[in-house]
C-alpha cells in the first residue's frame, strides 16, 4: 500500500468516526441548551469535563503514545502482547490511585475547580469517570494498532449517539446537568466492556515485563507534562472564568467552544489516522520531507476552512441558540482556529517522538501554555470571556512557532515561504476582525483567493491524482 493511500485511508476511516463523534453532539447541542436554558447548569457540566480531562492524562502517564511507539518496535507477536499488557496494568493501578485521591479530598478539589465546596458530589462523579476514561485508552488501542477501522466506526457512532440520547432523556426527566454526567459515565463503562471483549487476548496472553515498562516510562513520562499542558490550554481558562466571572459565563464560553470545535472535524480526522501512519513510516528515508508536506497541506486546509466560516459566525449562533447562549459567538473565531494549530503542533512535534526526545515537545508546549495562563489572568478580568479565547490562540501560535524552529534546526522538519505567507494573512484577518477595520466578508474572500493562487499547482496535482484513482477503481469494478 502506498504511503499516500495509507494516510488517506486512515485519515478518512478513523477520522470518519471521530467526525461522527463530534457531529452528533453538535447536532444535538441546540436541543440540550433549550432543555437547559440556565447557562450555569451547562457550565457545571463543562467543569466536570475539565476535571476528568485533568485526571485522565495523569492516570495514563503518557503510556498510550509510548505503547503505540513500542508496539511497532519489533515484529514479534509475543512482544506486542507484553507491551499492551504492561501498559494496561500500569494505567489500571495509577487510575485507581487517582480515583481514591479525588474521592478522599473532594472538598479541596471542589474549592479549587469551583471556588466553593458546594459541588463536592461533582468531584466524586469525576473520580468515577476517570477510572473508566483512563482504562479505555489502552484497552481500545489494539483495535487501532491493528487498523480495524470498521469496529471503530460502529462502536464510536453508537457510543456518541447513545451518550446524548440518554442525556436528553434524563434532562427531560428533571436531572439537569446530572443527566449529562450520568450519561457520560455509563457510555464509558459500556465502551470499556466492548473493547475488552474485542482485545482481551492482548492483555491475557501477555505478561508484565520490567524492561518494557522501563522503555514505556522512558518515552511516556516526559509526555505527561505535555498532556497536562494540553489540559492547561483547554481548562485553565474555564477555571479562571468560573472564579472571576461565575459558572453562567462559563456556560456561555463552553457553548462557544463546543461550536468552535467544528474545526475538530479536521483535527479529529487527522488524529484518528496520524499515529498509525507516523510510526509505520518513521523509518522511511524521506520521512522528513513527508512529514513537512503533511504539516503544510493540513495547515492550508485549516486556514481555508477558517476563512470560509469566519464571516458566518454570528449567523450560526443566532440560528442554533436562544437567549444568552448566542453570546458564545464572540469566542468562536479564536477557539475555532486553536485545535487546528494543535494539529500542526503534533505533526511537527511527532519528530521528537521518532528520535525519542519527547521532552523537547514538552518544553515547546510549556512556553505557550505559560503565556496562555498569564494572558488569561490579565485579560479575563478586563475583557471577559473573549480574553480567555484570545489567550488560548496566542498560546498555541507560540508553541507551534517554537516547535517548528527547533525541528528545523535539528534537520527534522522543513517549512516553505508560501506557508509562512499564508500564516501572515490569517493573522492579519484576525486583527481586522477584532478591530473591525474592514468588511470581514471581503477580506476573508480576498485572502482565501490569494492562498489558493499560491497553491494552485498542488491543488491541480492532487485533483489529477484523485481523478486517476477514481478511474482505476471504476475500471477494477
Amino acid at each position: 500500500m502506498s504511503r499516500a493511500k495509507l494516510f488517506l485511508e486512515n485519515f478518512f476511516a478513523y477520522g470518519f468516526i471521530n467526525v461522527l463523534n463530534k457531529i452528533v453532539p453538535l447536532l444535538l447541542l441546540p436541543l440540550v441548551t433549550r432543555l437547559l436554558p440556565d447557562t450555569s447548569a451547562f457550565g457545571i457540566f463543562d467543569m466536570f469535563s475539565v476535571i476528568v480531562g485533568f485526571a485522565t492524562p495523569l492516570a495514563i502517564l503518557g503510556l498510550y503514545d509510548a505503547m503505540f511507539r513500542e508496539f511497532f518496535e519489533k515484529d514479534d507477536q509475543q512482544y506486542k502482547y507484553d507491551v499492551t499488557t504492561t501498559a494496561q496494568r500500569i494505567i489500571l493501578l495509577s487510575s485507581i490511585v487517582l480515583t481514591i485521591i479525588l474521592i478522599l479530598f473532594n472538598s479541596l478539589f471542589s474549592e479549587l475547580f469551583f471556588g466553593t465546596q458546594e459541588h463536592k458530589d461533582i468531584i466524586v462523579y469525576s473520580a468515577i469517570a476517570v477510572i473508566f476514561s483512563a482504562n479505555l485508552s489502552p484497552i481500545q488501542a489494539p483495535t487501532r494498532m491493528l487498523n480495524r477501522r470498521k469496529v471503530f466506526v460502529i462502536s464510536g457512532l453508537v457510543g456518541s449517539l447513545g451518550n446524548y440520547l440518554i442525556a436528553i432523556l434524563l434532562i427531560s426527566l428533571g436531572y439537569s446537568y446530572y443527566a449529562l454526567i450520568y450519561a457520560s459515565i455509563f457510555i464509558n463503562i459500556i465502551m470499556v466492556l466492548f473493547f475488552w471483549i474485542q482485545n482481551k487476548q492482548f492483555f491475557l496472553k501477555g505478561k508484565f515485563d520490567k524492561k518494557i515498562a522501563k522503555e514505556l516510562f522512558k518515552i511516556g513520562l516526559p509526555l505527561v507534562p505535555t498532556f497536562l499542558i494540553y489540559w492547561i490550554y483547554n481548562s485553565m481558562d474555564r477555571i479562571m472564568i468560573t472564579n472571576f466571572l461565575g459558572t453562567s459565563e462559563l456556560g456561555i464560553y463552553a457553548i462557544g467552544a463546543k461550536i468552535a470545535h467544528i474545526s475538530q472535524l479536521i483535527y479529529m480526522a487527522f488524529a484518528g489516522g496520524w499515529q498509525y501512519f507516523a510510526f509505520s513510516t518513521m523509518k522511511d528515508e524521506d520521512q522528513v520531507d513527508l512529514t513537512s508536506r503533511v504539516f503544510e497541506y493540513l495547515g492550508i486546509i485549516s486556514f481555508a476552512f477558517f476563512l470560509l466560516i469566519l464571516p458566518f459566525n454570528q449567523l450560526i449562533f443566532n440560528l442554533l441558540f436562544e437567549g444568552d447562549y448566542t453570546k458564545g459567538s464572540i469566542v468562536f473565531p479564536y477557539l475555532f482556529l486553536s485545535p487546528l494549530l494543535l494539529m500542526l503542533f503534533q505533526v511537527a512535534g511527532n519528530q521528537f517522538l521518532v528520535v525519542k526526545k519527547s521532552y523537547l515537545s514538552t518544553i515547546s508546549l510549556s512556553i505557550g501554555a505559560g503565556l496562555n495562563v498569564l494572558l488569561n489572568y490579565f485579560l479575563i478580568p478586563k475583557i471577559g470571556i473573549v480574553g480567555a479565547a484570545m489567550a488560548t490562540l496566542i498560546g498555541y501560535v507560540t508553541s507551534v512557532i517554537i516547535v517548528v524552529l527547533i525541528t528545523q534546526k535539528m534537520k527534522l522538519f522543513k517549512i516553505k515561504f508560501r506557508f509562512i505567507a499564508s500564516s501572515v494573512l490569517i493573522f492579519l484577518n484576525i486583527i481586522i476582525m477584532q478591530l473591525k477595520l474592514y468588511n470581514i466578508y471581503l477580506t476573508s474572500f480576498l485572502f482565501l483567493v490569494i492562498i489558493i493562487l499560491m497553491y494552485h499547482k498542488d491543488i491541480k496535482l492532487l485533483a489529477s491524482k484523485f481523478r486517476k484513482q477514481l478511474k482505476n477503481q471504476r475500471t477494477a469494478v
